[in-house]
């Protein structure tokens, strides 16, 4: 489908504002204690070298729950995957500090870069993941397009969205369509939410239901 008026004005309104934007990430997190090559993680600035190994299979989460229940994904799909090489991108300080305590083997944590061109072209060229699992509600629109230009294959897991959130996207119908098209598999929570996500444009042979993955998690 041609690209969505409101998705070329996201790109704009994204590129102008990274200054500002950008610095004020930065600040946040070096107020919590982040050094400040870490906090340049969000300008797509990494940290870090990608491995050598193949595949790397790049996990997002947002809250502290996504990111403990993506951990517990990530150390049963080592097993399964023992040469694989994962990467877990999040957004706050207090996410990063529970993460670094319980990583699974070949496993390593980066801060989310913010949805601008820039910082998703530098995050990209650098960790050129082969595959990227997005959880639960993370639809943010040049990372869902980028790295399926990238050429990635990706998949939305633990899908759930509000009943705001849902009403925002079906405000929206072409631009919800044109990202979750982007997913070769969506697992959503339930049943109702599997429809949903068809409502919303996901295409329906892509779309199953899963398990709640927070129920994989070990306790804080």
């Amino acid at each position: 489908m041609s690209t969505p008026f409101l998705y070329r004005a996201w790109v704009a309104a994204s590129s102008a504002l990274l200054p500002v934007a950008g610095g004020a990430e930065i600040r946040k997190l070096r107020k919590a204690g982040v050094p400040r090559a870490r906090a340049r993680e969000k300008l797509g600035r990494a940290s870090l070298p990608r491995p050598d190994a193949q595949p790397l299979i790049w996990f997002h989460a947002a809250s502290v729950g996504e990111s403990l229940s993506v951990l517990a994904l990530i150390g049963r799909m080592g097993v399964v995957l023992p040469n694989a090489e994962f990467l877990l991108t999040s957004g706050t300080a207090t996410s990063a500090e529970l993460i670094a305590k319980r990583l699974p083997e070949r496993t390593r944590h980066q801060f989310a870069p913010l949805d601008a061109p820039g910082p998703l072209r530098r995050f990209l060229r650098h960790w050129r993941p082969d595959a990227a699992i997005f959880v639960e509600s993370e639809l943010w629109p040049q990372m869902l397009r980028r790295t399926r230009e990238s050429g990635a294959r990706m998949a939305l897991v633990n899908a759930r969205l509000s009943e705001t959130s849902v009403a925002r996207w079906q405000a929206r119908p072409d631009l919800a369509r044109y990202l979750l098209e982007v997913f070769d598999l969506v697992l959503t929570q339930n049943a109702t939410m599997a429809e949903t996500m068809r409502d919303l444009g996901a295409p329906a042979d892509r779309i199953a239901e899963g398990m709640n993955l927070k129920g994989l998690s070990d306790p804080l």
